[in-house]
């Protein structure tokens, strides 16, 4: 019997919704269709930067999901950067869509966190905060994917501490050793040319004296005979050697002999020198204390010898600093009488008749000039003299040595003399060679 269609119909129609009833219920049971009906909220929350997000990337609370994102755009912003005011910068705002039952709050704490593996990335609400609710945006941090880990491992801040000095280390180590590495390279290099050299010197000296073998081989060897036919005779005149020996052992034995005797024969004599040494050392001490009184005495006199000889010492500086001048002065005029004296003896053999006859007018005009030459010689004499003191005195005060101002200005006026001197003596001359001429 045919069943009816519109029957057939309505059976499937219901089929169709139970089936629809119980597709929707496990959907809301298993997954996650349960927030499906419930009233929304968006939450905007900007990130310096948001790796791996994308839209519909998880939105966690607590580690539990509750939404995802639906939006992510980028913002401009004005903040401070390096020490510089009002920076134009961007900033990735991300809006997350989760329940309305979920309060936020202003100082809710928002990360990213990154997955180990792979580039996705998820935004977990660690808490929701307190206080006012939010009414603009939140502030998002970036969490590092090995964060977590570290937590798990037991690594806390001191430790990350730590290892980032450990890596600040190793990054200064390393540029040292950049920096320091052409330096060591050229070093190396260096060193391995010197060790070249070192080898090569080596093998010359191995050469060397492998040559000095070769021309000397026969005189080793004939060294080696000798050595050999020594220890042969050795062997040989051994006995002979013990022979010796015996008898000389026997003189020993001999000379020791006759020494005890002589011992026993003169031990009384022996005895007063020992007793007479005594008696010596016994005077010594009692007149130990008389040595040492004539020695303090002694050495009194001595030091008050070295007190009258220092006061004499002081006496004869202060003698010679007081009259420096004066000693200067004398061995100055010392020095220009022993010149004069010579130009004297020097006249007196050139010409000793002078001493016993009246020249005539050649010999005056002859005389005059030679003794306006002699004044310039002397004149001339005298600078260099005068000249060389000078030049000692500032070597003495460049090495140390004391020198008053005074003297040093006495020299100088003395110096200007001189000069003045020379001049005039120049002058002298030139006018009697002007008026031979004429």
């Amino acid at each position: 019997m045919a069943r009816h269609p519109t029957r057939n119909r309505v059976v499937a129609g219901a089929f169709l919704l139970a089936m629809a009833a119980a597709a929707v219920a496990i959907l809301v049971v298993v997954g996650k269709w349960q927030n499906l009906f419930e009233p929304k909220q968006t939450i905007r929350i900007r990130f310096d930067a948001a790796p791996n997000i994308k839209v519909g990337s998880p939105v966690l609370l607590a580690g539990h999901p509750v939404g995802s994102v639906a939006d992510i755009q980028l913002q401009p912003v004005r903040r401070a950067i390096k020490q510089q005011t009002d920076v134009d910068s961007y900033v990735v705002e991300v809006t997350a869509e989760l329940p309305r039952r979920y309060k936020m709050y202003q100082n809710a704490r928002v990360t990213i966190t990154q997955t180990l593996v792979g580039q996705s990335a998820l935004i977990n609400i660690e808490n929701v905060g307190y206080g006012d609710l939010v009414e603009e945006h939140l502030s998002g941090e970036q969490e590092s994917p090995f964060a977590g880990a570290a937590d798990e491992l037991g690594i806390g801040e001191e430790e990350k501490k730590d290892v980032s000095e450990i890596l600040e280390n190793i990054r200064v180590v390393t540029a040292d050793v950049r920096k320091q590495l052409p330096d060591l390279l050229a070093k190396l290099k260096t060193t391995g040319a010197n060790l070249v050299e070192v080898s090569e010197k080596a093998k010359g000296t191995i050469k060397r004296v492998d040559a000095v073998l070769d021309d000397n081989r026969e005189n080793l060897k004939a060294t080696v005979a000798n050595a050999r036919d020594l220890t042969a005779t050795a062997k040989k005149e051994a006995a002979t050697i013990l022979e010796n020996l015996k008898d000389t052992t026997a003189k020993l034995k001999e000379t020791s002999t006759k020494v005890g005797e002589i011992v026993d024969e003169n031990r009384p004599d022996i005895r007063e020198t020992i007793k007479y040494a005594k008696s010596v050392m016994a005077k010594a001490d009692s007149s130990a204390d008389e040595i040492l009184a004539n020695v303090k005495t002694a050495s009194a006199g001595l030091k008050a010898g070295i007190e009258d000889f220092k006061v004499v010492a002081a006496n004869a500086k202060a003698l010679v600093e007081t009259n420096r001048k004066r000693i200067a002065r004398t061995m100055q005029n010392f020095h220009e009488t022993s010149d004069h004296l010579k130009a004297l003896a020097k006249e007196v053999r050139r010409a000793p008749w002078r001493l016993f006859a009246a020249p005539d007018k050649e010999e005056v005009e002859s005389l005059n000039l030679y003794d306006v030459a002699r004044a310039f010689a002397a004149t001339a004499s005298d600078l260099d003299s005068v000249t060389d003191t000078l030049q000692a005195m500032m070597e003495a005060k460049a090495k140390g040595f004391e020198v008053p101002e005074d003297v040093f200005d006495e020299m100088l006026k003395r110096l200007q003399e001189t000069y003045d001197q020379y001049g005039k003596a120049e002058d002298a001359l030139m006018e009697e060679f002007k008026r031979i001429q004429k």
